[in-house]
């Protein structure tokens, strides 16, 4: 009997000693994995409303930078449109059309702008609900928009001033908020305010669906129940609040006078660090609730967002998040072990499968079978997203061989186009070998395949007639202009021999339909080789270079280029050319050439390298050359920026 009871005790005492053992470890792994869940919790609730304001910035900041883009393209619109009121309205439709975020846009004018329209004029475009788009003039004795808000801060803002939330009784007839910019005359004279009016029910509809969406997280239906429902509001930039779940305090309450509570460090009202544009978390007593309130800043506007969140709610929703994990870990513990194993090989067999279809379709076997997914998953969907890379790559791969092709063709038409234009220009040198009194050289160099630079130039009844042009941009539209100023030149020096009377006729025929605003610098002359007088016009082109008992630039008169205004009055220039002299005539892209630091060869460099060629009796060509390979030498391995184009013209007289 006493060694039963003493057996009996000791397996009470190991009973319990090992029950205690057990109650102490799972006691302490519990409260760590409470501890754990509930603060893992708490950080994640409060990480998850910083996103939560995060995304909501990005929301609205992507409408109104939306808005402002709108704004941006309409008043650069109206202001090619403020001959006439009717082309106004007409902009502003257009644009309206085109913008589904912005309810409404008018232009408020500067008083008596259009006389005849009256001392207030403000054209207005409203989108109504069923999608018909109404033109107002709103502008009124009773509607002064003279004094409003956006309009006196447009005029000062000059990159654009988000106004604070209104009411609009007259166009849009709802809670607006204005973007507003100012509008120039083509003096740069600000002549009108252009508004972009965006409506704030969309802003209502972000914050509602968050905070019927925090709702349900906290298993809250009730939205007037503040004790445990989340929810959010906005407040402008002197602290109304623009948008509420109370719709009585929108523009009739003011947070910083309704807020009682200070933070942590009791010397700042949140409400001044939301407007001041800080964000962050706080914790204070809301309505008598202590909760955390998380505000940040809605950057284009000024105004703020907060977030408002019972105490109770977070760390109750960490309570629960920490009891169920506890359950689930008693539970789940005791199973997961032998099925994971099994689980884990069966599901992740497809993926080591497609590991192996994946490999063979880099080595592009692009029709390679795919495995065939029984159940509709993240699985099935990889296997479906290498399905669609699998037609893409072979796509492409068509598609390349298709564009290379294409790139071929385009490059031979170009090669051709060059061919066709480089044959236009002189290119026989020396062009007059019969003749002793004339040295002539001419040299091309186009930045891309085709360019817009070009020379010319022959004889008749003993007299040169030549010409160097630049004209404007590059590619096929400035070589199309070079072949018709070519041709401009060679048909109207043939009926006269007075070089402001070609250029007269050249710009005349260059200006008469270009609506491209093309233009041509050209410098042209007439040099008489009997007496070596040169008759000459310039047309907005660099000065040439004289070379003969010194180096200087010969006087010109700039002029416009031709191309730019009709009926242009050129002037005629003349001088005297001893024998020995050399006509130096070039583009910009010599003077303007750049090295790799953006360094340009300039005219100084020019003039002191036809310094170096003055003493040593040079042809024409070798002059050409030599400054050619002067300014290859200074830009190096830089990309040319510019055509470049040279003709050297040496007179020697009889």
């Amino acid at each position: 009997m006493n060694i039963s009871l003493r057996s009996k005790s000791f397996s009470v005492r190991l009973t319990r000693r090992v029950v205690l053992v057990m109650l102490v470890t799972m006691s302490f792994i519990s409260g760590l994995i409470f501890i754990w869940a509930t603060v893992s919790m708490g950080m994640m609730s409060k990480a998850h409303y910083h996103d939560v304001l995060d995304i909501t910035n990005q929301k609205v900041g992507k409408i109104m930078t939306a808005v402002e883009v709108a704004a941006i393209n309409n008043v650069s619109e109206i202001e090619r449109n403020l001959d006439s009121p009717e082309r106004v309205f007409a902009a502003m439709k257009g644009e309206l059309e085109l913008n589904p975020h912005v309810i409404g846009c008018g232009l408020a004018f500067i008083p008596d702008y259009y006389p005849q329209q009256g001392h207030w004029f403000e054209p207005y475009v409203v989108r109504h609900d069923n999608g018909e788009i109404e033109s107002l003039q709103i502008g009124s004795a009773s509607h002064d928009y003279l004094k409003s808000e956006w309009y006196l801060k447009a005029l000062t803002e000059e990159g654009g001033y988000w106004s604070n939330p209104y009411y609009d009784a007259h166009g849009a007839k709802a809670m607006l908020c204005t973007y507003s910019k100012p509008v120039r005359d083509a003096q740069g004279r600000i002549v009108a305010v252009f508004g972009a009016d965006v409506s704030l029910d969309w802003l209502k509809d972000q914050l509602h669906e968050i905070d019927k969406s925090e709702r349900q997280n906290f298993f809250v239906l009730d939205s007037t129940d503040r004790a445990f429902a989340p929810y959010s509001f906005i407040i402008g930039r002197k602290g109304d609040y623009i948008v509420h779940p109370d719709e009585h305090r929108i523009l009739h309450k003011n947070y910083m006078e309704e807020a009682k509570y200070t933070n942590s460090d009791g010397d700042d009202n949140l409400g001044i660090l939301m407007r001041k544009g800080q964000s962050g978390q706080e914790i204070v007593d809301v309505d008598g609730i202590t909760s955390y309130v998380f505000y940040a800043p809605l950057e284009q506007s000024g105004w703020a967002m907060a977030i408002v969140v019972p105490a109770f709610t977070i760390f109750f929703m960490g309570i629960l998040v920490g009891c169920i994990t506890l359950l689930l870990l008693f539970i789940g513990l005791m199973v997961v072990f032998h099925i994971c194993h099994v689980s884990i090989r069966r599901a992740t067999l497809p993926l080591k499968q497609l590991s192996v279809s994946a490999d063979e379709v880099a080595k592009g076997n692009f029709h390679t079978q795919l495995p065939v997914i029984e159940h509709d998953d993240e699985i099935k969907l990889l296997r479906d997203s290498f399905d669609t890379m699998q037609h893409s790559l072979s796509q492409y791969v068509k598609q390349l061989t298709t564009t290379t092709a294409q790139k071929a063709a385009i490059e031979s038409e170009l090669h051709v186009a060059r061919s066709i234009q480089m044959s236009m220009l002189p290119k026989t040198f020396p062009p007059f070998p019969e003749r002793s009194d004339i040295d002539i050289f001419g040299k091309l160099t186009p930045a891309k395949a085709v360019g817009g630079d070009l020379f010319d130039f022959y004889l008749n009844d003993n007299q040169l007639f030549f010409c160097v042009g630049d004209v404007s941009g590059k590619g096929v539209p400035a070589s199309l202009v070079m072949a018709v100023a070519r041709s401009l030149f060679r048909n109207i020096s043939a009926h006269t021999a007075e070089p402001n009377r070609i250029m007269g006729s050249l710009n005349e025929a260059l200006a008469d339909g270009n609506e491209n605003n093309m233009f041509v610098t050209l410098f042209m002359g007439v040099l008489n080789l009997e007496n070596g007088c040169l008759s000459y016009c310039n047309a907005g082109h660099n000065e040439p270079i004289l070379i003969s008992d010194n180096v200087q630039f010969m006087a010109c008169d700039p002029n416009l280029p031709a191309g730019i205004e009709s009926g242009w009055d050129f002037t005629l220039q003349e001088t005297q050319l001893t024998p020995g002299t050399t006509l130096f005539i070039y583009t910009d892209g010599l003077n303007e050439a750049e090295n790799a630091v953006q360094e340009q060869f300039g005219d100084n460099r020019m003039l002191a390298k036809a310094g170096e060629l003055l003493s040593k009796s040079l042809s024409a060509e070798q002059i050409v050359n030599e400054m050619t390979e002067a300014v290859h030498r200074f830009v190096g391995d830089a990309e040319p920026s510019d055509d470049m184009t040279m003709l050297a013209i040496q007179y020697k007289g009889k």
